[in-house]
């Protein structure tokens, strides 16, 4: 773009081409300024307005106006040979009404000559007092403009005598003069605001420099509170499995002495007798179970290999299941029935949890129902997708706590009094081992009109990593 801009003024260069050496001399230098990565704009308009006094030898002052967009009004950036507090007391280059106006509007060159004039009138009053407008005898101006930069300002010299002055190949070489300014200033200006950018995207970058030094940290210590958390795990795993062994080796004891006085033939026990040693069978079976739970939360996430997937008749698996349950039912007086409706029994799936799953339903649903009974029914949801519910008639749950219920250690009746046992890890560990299954599982339940928790399964579930 520079270059097409600097074809643009060759002609009027030629037309000035033998005149004054100092003229083309000023002009060359002023050429030269197109080259320069000049940011200082100030600097650079100062520099042209003394070259521009220095080349036209009738030029006695030169000033240099831009166009404020903000104020909407030109504005004096630069003056050589005539002092600044002069410039409000010449008439021609009034904003609105004068020579500065009309040139800048109309972007036309304009030349004043005043035939007349006193001796005295081109005299420069230092006095604030004095109130005095001035005319110089002759003075051109010409617009800084350019096809790039458009039109910026206004460049302007005068001749306080000489009514005669700037012919015309100084009005040339000036024409000239407002064109290469134009270029120069632009110039000017597009590095500056390159500059600017460039400064701008360096604090960025800082910015974002420091945000990633930030993050790093976070992601180290995050790292590192990952490690301590695995350190902790495996700590918790060990501690469970040691805890678990250890008390799994004095309650089988236990409960293999409580088996055989209950089966002892040479000696019969009384009925207060068989009650206590039954007592502690039972005890030490639900103790038992309760160490297996705690044992499953340091393995299952950790281990889900041991999840092995095969094809079983899922019908079979649930009327076995039910059966191992009907003595409890019968103890506490419920119906313990089942409804199954599925066109294919056949699934592929984990039988071994899948089996756990509905001993802990059915075992949750024995525990709080009082009366009444409970029922499982299986049936098909699609073509690839089965449910199974176990509804039961007990105490129910309200609607408050039904989000929390699958909640580690979570029970309905928090309090050390409450009627019913356990550690509240059961439905936990169901909601667990379901979605490794890649089913899902909900509970619906009214209080004291019974619960109903429902599964859902996939009929041929994919690889469980």
């Amino acid at each position: 773009m520079i270059l097409i801009e600097k074809q643009r003024h060759s002609l009027g260069k030629e037309r000035i081409y033998n005149s004054q050496p100092q003229q083309l001399n000023a002009l060359q230098r002023l050429t030269n300024l197109l080259n320069q990565q000049n940011t200082n704009l100030q600097g650079l308009l100062q520099l042209i307005a003394s070259e521009v006094c220095g080349a036209i030898e009738s030029a006695q002052f030169c000033i240099i106006w831009l166009w404020d967009c903000q104020a909407e009004k030109l504005e004096v950036t630069a003056t050589a040979g005539i002092k600044p507090e002069t410039l409000s007391l010449l008439k021609l280059i009034n904003p609105h009404t004068g020579l500065l106006d009309q040139v800048f509007v109309t972007g036309a060159p304009q030349f004043f000559q005043e035939q007349t004039r006193r001796e005295d009138d081109f005299v420069i009053l230092s006095c604030p007092s004095v109130e005095r407008v001035f005319s110089p005898s002759s003075m051109y101006a010409v617009a800084i403009e350019s096809l790039q930069a458009g039109r910026l300002g206004v460049l302007a010299v005068g001749n306080w005598k000489n009514p005669c002055a700037f012919n015309d190949v100084q009005q040339t070489c000036l024409n000239v003069v407002g064109e290469v300014s134009a270029i120069a200033i632009n110039n000017a200006r597009t590095i500056q605001a390159l500059e600017e950018r460039e400064q701008q995207l360096a604090r960025q970058n800082e910015v974002l420099l420091k945000q990633n030094r930030e993050l790093e940290t976070t992601r180290q210590y995050i790292q590192l509170q990952n490690l301590q958390l695995l350190e902790a795990t495996q700590l918790k795993s060990q501690f469970l499995s040691t805890t678990s062994h250890e008390l799994r080796t004095p309650l089988n004891v236990i409960l293999g002495l409580s088996q055989v006085l209950l089966r002892q033939r040479t000696s019969t026990l009384s009925k207060q007798q068989e009650e206590i040693v039954q007592r502690i069978l039972n005890n030490g079976n639900h103790l038992l179970t309760t160490i297996d739970d705690l044992l499953y939360f340091a393995k299952a996430e950790t281990d889900s290999r041991s999840f092995q997937v095969e094809e079983f008749n899922l019908t079979t698996l649930v009327l076995k299941t039910v059966a191992e349950h009907l003595f409890i039912a019968e103890e506490k007086h419920l119906h313990l029935g089942f409804h199954i409706n599925l066109n294919n029994p056949l699934v592929v799936n984990d039988s071994v949890r899948l089996k756990q799953v509905l001993v802990k339903l059915l075992l949750n649903a024995l525990k709080f129902t009082e009366n009444g009974g409970i029922e499982v029914k299986v049936e098909q949801v699609s073509n690839d997708r089965i449910a199974i519910a176990v509804i039961d008639t007990g105490i129910g749950i309200p609607e408050s706590d039904l989000e929390n219920i699958f909640e580690q250690f979570w029970q309905v009746d928090q309090t050390t009094t409450r009627k019913y046992g356990g550690i509240g890890i059961g439905l936990a560990i169901t909601k667990s081992l379901v979605e490794i299954m890649q089913g899902t599982i909900s509970v619906t339940s009214k209080l004291g009109q019974g619960s109903t928790f429902q599964i859902e399964l996939p009929r041929v579930v994919s690889s469980i990593n």
